[in-house]
């Protein structure tokens, strides 16, 4: 068995899928600008309701839009004529839920063009702080979704010094497909929005959407922390002719800022462009803003999204932060996480981001900056009031506000000790030119590293495989699509093979294809195996379908025949394969959790291969690929370390390693 390291995360539904084995694949559709459309709809205020508004108080109707339709029996002397009787919309719409007392903005739009987001607008006033809004939407089968609460949003943009107009509102809210919608909006503390607005967003479809490809971003400058895989505005679909705004850049990058977008949690990896176009749209367009407002978005799959525009390396000022959006960085968990808790992948991408960009700019995770307030918007200090944080902050450190919701905030002190390990973990082995170390057992059970391998350049990527045949397995790196192999764990140990075979962001992974005892390379991308039957360049010997396009690839000999195939984890579950010509899964197995790393191996020499996983400096390892429990739990490493197993010397028994630094 060969294997790979656990460097892609997911937590999607099996695809696997039966296919001849050609030798070319069809190239990846090509990511492309997409212009997404907005539709407003008026609602005026509860002094002056607009067009097909209506106020309602405790159930009664109160006041109502020139173009609104309600119920005979509470149509007031000024209200418009009454509804269809036989029309089976919601006149009027009510929750059953609203503040008693409080009079309600509402509005019924049973039939609309397609959208995917709903935001709600209004003009700006920092006086308008009390805001409730709830919606509802019909699907395309007529059905309505349950009354969601949508928040207010929390973000501000700082001003450039032009006459932009900015508006207030909710934050966007993903709806998925959607083609009616009801809204009420109410003030429970007086404060009366004016001139409000539903927006609907449509952020159109791209073929690229479920593979965005590897992600692109670069820009390392003088980082001390390798820069984490981030897909660019470009994979995501920015129409960069929506921006409506000139870039401002402070002097430097003093604290992150940690937020969460309050959006939904229902939302699918292929959803995630989709979702960057909405947000993009609604800050930029509907708030007045000129460009989305976070500097990076993490998914709850463990990807991180580039948003501001002006380079992710640079200190452009972003509007995350009402008063604090000088000199800081802010990082945003797309979801909600007031009502569910985070993924660790979400966490650990958070911190790798954070990582990198604070040893960008010399600052320490573990210290204290003060930063000054702008004061405005949600700003918890008045302008001028200077205050002291942690350089790794929340949201709701400086704002009024929940963000980045009770789960989220937990996470805090992890968070920060997540940054301060990567950066510590990272900073000599990149600040010398060296890449990553690989820490390595070869006896079993936990203990401390017996051996050290310090190998390739910083930003390779480590996997370990039997490349000559004589029973041991060595580690080589992959580095932006060209593989460099060693016959030796030896850090001064010269490389045996050098060739290019796939591309940057690929998954490297190996394993004995052919049974010929010797293991040779392949590339996991974008749920796609590319093997290779030599250590050679060239095109694959075969390739196929199997799983997510962002799942964990695995590789190991399932049963024993002396062949090596694929495997999948998501779900927590592993799915794999003892077939690469007929690739469908044979079993499955559940195990672990979300969030895990997955590693195969064999743990007893039993002669076939079977799984674990990695969480936080622990290994569980289970004997069997039918009895889903761990039958050794092996303690080696720390949470920022990447699992690296093998047979590390050649007595035919799977140990542990972990990647540093990587």
């Amino acid at each position: 068995m060969r294997r790979i390291t656990g460097v892609l995360v997911a937590f999607l539904v099996l695809t696997g899928t039966l296919l001849v084995l050609p030798v070319y694949a069809a190239p990846a559709p090509e990511a492309k600008p997409v212009a997404p459309s907005i539709d407003a709809v008026d609602l005026g205020s509860v002094q002056q309701p607009e067009d097909t508004a209506v106020v309602t108080s405790d159930g009664e109707v109160l006041d109502a839009g020139p173009e609104a339709d309600v119920p005979a029996d509470q149509a007031g002397p000024t209200s418009p004529a009454p509804v269809d009787p036989d029309d089976d919309s919601d006149a009027v719409a009510s929750s059953g839920d609203e503040i008693p007392g409080v009079p309600a903005l509402t509005v019924s739009q049973p039939d609309t063009r397609h959208f995917s987001t709903v935001g709600v607008t209004w003009a700006q006033d920092a006086t308008v702080t009390g805001v409730t809004v709830t919606v509802r939407t019909k699907n395309a089968h007529g059905v309505w979704s349950d009354w969601t609460p949508v928040q207010q949003d929390d973000v501000q943009m700082t001003s450039t010094g032009t006459e932009q107009e900015y508006r207030g509102g909710t934050a966007p809210y993903w709806t998925d497909d959607a083609y009616g919608v009801e809204v009420i909006v109410q003030s429970a503390d007086g404060s009366t929005p004016r001139d409000v607005q539903v927006q609907l967003i449509d952020p159109g479809t791209s073929a690229a959407d479920a593979a965005p490809g590897g992600a692109q971003v670069t820009g390392q400058a003088h980082a001390a922390t390798t820069m984490p895989a981030i897909y660019s505005r470009a994979q995501w679909g920015a129409d960069e002719s929506l921006m409506g705004w000139d870039h401002e850049y402070a002097p430097t990058i003093k604290a992150a800022t940690i937020h969460h977008t309050a959006d939904s949690n229902n939302y699918a990896a292929d959803d995630v462009p989709k979702i960057m176009r909405s947000i993009y749209a609604y800050h930029a367009v509907s708030l007045g803003w000129g460009d989305i407002g976070y500097n990076v978005v993490v998914d709850k799959f463990g990807r991180a999204w580039e948003g501001r525009s002006g380079g992710l390396t640079s200190t452009v000022i972003g509007a995350h932060a009402g008063g604090f959006n000088y000199e800081t960085f802010g990082v945003s968990m797309l979801g909600n996480y007031d009502l569910v808790d985070t993924t660790p992948v979400m966490i650990d991408m958070v911190a790798s981001v954070v990582a990198w960009k604070l040893s960008l700019y010399g600052v320490d995770p573990r210290g204290k900056v003060t930063l000054t307030s702008a004061g405005g918007g949600t700003a918890k200090y008045a302008k001028g009031v200077s205050v002291t944080l942690p350089t790794v902050f929340a949201h709701r450190d400086v704002g009024a506000t929940a963000c980045p919701g009770r789960y989220g905030y937990s996470r805090m002190d992890q968070i920060r000790a997540l940054v301060a390990a990567k950066m510590d973990a990272a900073g000599p082995a990149v600040q010398t030119g060296a890449g990553p170390q690989v820490l390595l057992r070869n006896s079993k059970g936990s203990g401390t590293a017996e051996w050290v391998t310090q190998r390739g350049d910083a930003g390779d990527v480590p996997l370990a495989c039997d490349w000559d045949g004589n029973g041991t397995e060595t580690i080589g790196v992959f580095r932006a699509g060209r593989f460099f192999l060693f016959n030796s764990n030896d850090s001064a140990a010269t490389p045996s093979a050098e060739f290019s075979y796939g591309d940057e962001g690929d998954t490297p992974i190996c394993g004995d294809w052919d049974g010929d005892g010797k293991e040779t390379v392949g590339i996991w991308r974008s749920g796609v195996f590319y093997l290779k039957n030599s250590n050679s360049g060239g095109v694959a010997d075969g390739h196929f379908a199997y799983g997510n396009w962002d799942a964990q690839p695995l590789v190991g000999d399932w049963n024993g025949d002396g062949y090596d195939t694929v495997a999948v984890y998501q779900n927590a579950t592993f799915y794999y394969a003892n077939s690469n010509l007929r690739p469908l899964a044979d079993a499955s197995m559940r195990f672990g959790d979300p969030g895990d790393w997955a590693v195969a191996g064999d743990w007893t020499g039993a002669r076939r291969d079977s799984a674990g996983v990695f969480r936080a400096g622990r290994f569980y390892l289970a004997n069997s690929l039918t009895k889903a429990v761990a039958d050794s739990v092996v303690s080696f490493g720390d949470s920022p370390d990447h699992p690296l197993v093998a047979d590390w010397d050649g007595n035919r028994t799977t140990t542990v390693g972990v990647i540093r630094g990587y």
